[in-house]
């Protein structure tokens, strides 16, 4: 009776510690990037939700003065403290992409509480294998180096005040939209021959490269919105979703590059819930390509 006590104890024990940790895990969490090799502060604005009873996905937004990086990782809390990363999805980087940033972010987040036992989220990186034609720099020893080496350390604490990183992610979100709004968008020309109508507010758009994969980096914006920068297209299938809120919209596709096989060719699909559309839209240095997105009252 004495064992089946102690066993039963141990069990309500470890059960409301785990409960615990879950509860620590969901919400707002903020952190520095510690270590990183081209001479930036780079800091973290991150929310962690629940997909499943140990599944966690954490919205993760990268920023420094002039650059802006947002990803998703999909997680999962294995051995009650550690938060294992099983996937990296990139949703956008302005106004550059940061090489190899998806090998940063492997292996797993440690949850544990620091000296003023306050909870924190430490990465431990998996180790990266490079070849040896990545070592194409020289440092002042003369030793070859990789072109690109992950940060050291990254750590993330909760909180949902105001921290002193709040003041320079305005600042940094008010010079990338000033970038994003550049003359260079209106420089060239507008190719608008394409045109849907839709029954619902609710839209889901999927792009995605319809032909051989050939590194086409492109930038998507709807109205006056960048809903995509610096995004490289793949085969998979990149999902939007978009709540229309005026009758006439325009989605505009514009080419960051023209990767291997130019034009830049995107294929985009537009999903109201009743019918889906497919179209084939092509950008290059000189013109945007656009849909026009007209909202029809249902039955219309």
């Amino acid at each position: 009776m004495h064992k089946r006590l102690l066993l039963f104890l141990f069990l309500l024990q470890f059960t409301l510690t785990y409960a615990a940790t879950k509860d620590s895990i969901i919400g707002k969490w903020r952190g520095t990037i510690i270590g990183h090799v081209d001479n930036k502060d780079y800091f973290i604005n991150a929310t962690i939700d629940t997909i499943s009873k140990s599944e966690y996905t954490i919205q993760l937004k990268v920023f420094s003065g002039d650059y802006v990086g947002e990803f998703i990782l999909n997680t999962t809390l294995k051995n009650q403290y550690k938060l294992f990363i099983n996937s990296f999805i990139k949703k956008s980087e302005f106004p550059y992409a940061v090489p190899h940033i998806s090998d940063c972010f492997t292996g797993y987040f440690q949850l544990k509480k620091d000296a003023t036992s306050q909870y924190m989220l430490d990465l431990y990186r998996n180790p990266i294998m490079r070849k040896m034609e990545d070592f194409t720099l020289i440092d002042t020893a003369g030793n070859f180096t990789p072109s690109f080496e992950c940060f050291t350390t990254v750590e993330l604490f909760p909180t949902e005040k105001d921290t002193m990183y709040a003041k320079l992610e305005r600042k940094t979100d008010s010079i990338i939209t000033a970038k994003k709004n550049t003359k260079e968008v209106a420089k060239r020309k507008l190719v608008s021959s394409k045109e849907w109508s839709v029954k619902q507010e609710s839209i889901t758009l999927q792009i995605w490269d319809n032909n051989k994969e050939d590194g086409d980096i492109i930038s998507l914006k709807f109205n006056d919105t960048w809903i995509l920068t610096n995004f490289q297209l793949k085969k998979e299938k990149y999902t939007i979703p978009i709540k229309l809120t005026q009758k006439e919209n325009q989605l505009l596709l514009f080419a960051e590059n023209l990767g291997s096989i130019p034009p830049n060719t995107a294929a985009v699909s537009i999903d109201d819930n009743d019918l889906i559309r497919t179209f084939i839209l092509n950008s290059d240095m000189s013109k945007s390509e656009t849909v026009k997105i007209i909202l029809a009252k249902p039955g219309k």
